[in-house]
């Protein structure tokens, strides 16, 4: 069972796990699915797990950083954009997607419904490919730093420099997940306030994208808390 503290709201894994109920992979359950065509519904945290975790540097796009910034601050930034369902699931997680005059897209979301308004994941692609599965996507004059993780991630990247930054030493097909797990106390993208009590916590982050041509045509960064 996934488990979040107000000060973080489960990036990848409260948006899925509370739609596929679960966040680590069982034996029963089925393989990965992570599509471009689904790409609010069908990806999960079902990978192998490793030791470690995201740099905050990948987990901050446009000055929103997973864990730390809210909906509100997305709100603030671009005042245009519309919140959102990304699925029909009454308890679906909310995003707000805004995209720049060439098509490119960002979608900030928050996996609870209930009070905390965390932003726990991020999504980068085209605009149709999240308008195509019911994303508002509102126009904005630019997107800082160009739609780009402060670490350099961005799309269109060559695969080769998009699975090193992410600490991936292979992937052969076409998409690509990484799932790293560690200590709150070890991860670097958790600050010391924002550190639950008590023992049993996991901090986990990671990626799941997909390339084209050799190029990143997706991706989505999340970082949570689990016990």
């Amino acid at each position: 069972m996934t488990r979040l503290v107000p000060v973080l709201v489960l990036a990848f894994i409260c948006p899925l796990s509370r739609a596929q109920a679960g966040s680590v992979r069982s034996q029963g359950s089925p393989p990965c699915s992570v599509t471009e065509a689904s790409i609010f519904k069908e990806a999960r945290i079902c990978g192998k797990m490793r030791d470690g975790g995201l740099a905050k540097a990948d987990l901050t796009v446009a000055g929103l950083t997973v864990s730390e910034s809210t909906l509100e601050d997305v709100e603030h930034q671009f005042p245009a954009a519309k919140r959102f369902r990304l699925t029909k699931d009454e308890e679906a997680s909310v995003g707000l997607c805004v995209k720049d005059e060439r098509g490119t897209a960002l979608v900030f979301a928050s996996g609870t419904s209930g009070g905390w308004k965390v932003l726990d994941s991020i999504y980068m692609a085209e605009a149709s490919t999240f308008e195509k599965q019911g994303a508002k996507c509102s126009q904005v004059a630019s997107l800082p730093m160009g739609a780009s993780t402060q670490s350099g991630i961005q799309l269109g990247m060559e695969k080769e420099r998009v699975l090193a930054l992410l600490g991936i030493a292979k992937s052969p097909g076409a998409n690509f997940e990484v799932d790293y797990g560690t200590s709150p106390e070890k991860a670097p993208w958790l600050s010391v306030n924002s550190r639950p009590s008590g023992e049993g916590w996991v901090a986990m982050s990671g990626a799941y994208g997909g390339f084209r041509e050799g190029r990143l045509r997706w991706v989505v960064l999340y970082a949570g808390l689990s016990d």
